[in-house]
């Protein structure tokens, strides 16, 4: 008689727990804890959510704020861990979150942007470019050259 497809798989679940049976997996839990690999902490520092979502900001993230300028056209203005409130057009914001977004740019030098650009100082010097060419040309100078 030809076994169903439950018993069949109720064979394969009993061959795998021979293979593996709880004593050995006790035994690995025993020898490493939560660390399935016996690896350590080697590679924590690589273990961060992307972009960071504003963690470690004072205020929002910057790059949320200027996307709400892009996305409302009521919201003209960002803030920044300072405290200080900056006006800023759809094309200058268009332009900083370019920068902090793109993929063409390794994920360090994207923050290292944000992280600049959510404080004043940082912000102003793009802000005080007459122009997008101009704040690209600052772009590569701080942070590409």
């Amino acid at each position: 008689m030809a076994k169903t497809v439950a018993e069949e798989i109720r064979e394969l679940g009993n061959r795998l727990a021979q293979i593996n049976p709880e004593g050995d997996q006790q035994a690995t839990e025993e020898r490493y804890g939560d660390d399935d690999f016996g690896i350590g902490d080697v590679g924590r520092e690589l273990d961060v959510d992307d972009e960071g979502g504003g963690k470690g900001f004072e205020k929002e993230n910057i790059l949320m704020q200027l996307a709400k300028v892009l996305d409302n056209s009521n919201q003209t203005t960002v803030t920044t861990d300072d405290g200080k409130t900056f006006n800023v057009t759809p094309d200058q914001a268009r332009t900083l979150r370019k920068f902090g977004t793109t993929n063409n740019v390794k994920t360090p030098i994207r923050l290292a942007f944000t992280k600049d650009i959510q404080h004043s100082h940082g912000l102003s010097d793009f802000l005080d470019q007459p122009n997008d060419q101009a704040m690209h040309v600052l772009y590569v100078t701080k942070y590409l050259g």
